[in-house]
């Protein structure tokens, strides 16, 4: 969060909009994190409003949703934009399609029922399969074991 305000008040700064030695203070930075702030909560709000071409202008929470849906990993990893649905468009990574909601959220890893857990558990080692050779056991990890049972099927093969 506080990088994120960094990118929205240092142009300010750097453009002579705002200045932080300003005897009186200056009311745009205020401003920005306030307007910052309640985007954010509109944007997560759980309404099924639909804004019509006002969706390709600015975020809304339909836009939005799609940012955390689960649904299949054709949307997963979609709508990363906070405010202009334009930046995910040059990207490649827009989904915003008018006839539904996404039906599910979140993630398919268990999570941890206590706070502490939840903010320890990115930093610990995944259960999950990282790489596709995980999932594969013919791909395995290049050990003396594996090129053991590998030269023993080769083997196998050639006196066939």
């Amino acid at each position: 969060m506080i990088f994120t305000r960094l990118c929205g008040l240092v142009p300010l700064y750097i453009l002579g909009l705002a200045s932080p030695m300003q005897r009186g203070g200056s009311l745009i930075p205020v401003l920005l994190i306030l307007i910052g702030t309640v985007w954010g909560f509109f944007i997560h709000a759980n309404i099924r409003w639909r804004f019509g071409p006002l969706e390709w202008i600015v975020a809304t929470p339909a836009f939005h949703h799609w940012h955390h849906t689960n649904d299949s990993p054709d949307v997963i990893n979609k709508n990363y934009a906070p405010m202009l649905p334009v930046v995910d468009r040059i990207f490649g990574t827009l989904y915003l399609p008018h006839d539904r909601q996404p039906e599910r959220y979140g993630i398919d890893e268990p999570l941890s029922p206590s706070l502490i857990g939840q903010l320890v558990d990115p930093f610990l080692p995944s259960p999950r399969p990282r790489h596709p050779a995980s999932l594969d056991p013919s791909l395995a990890a290049d050990t003396p074991e594996s090129r053991l049972q590998h030269q023993d099927k080769r083997d196998d093969v050639s006196v066939a």
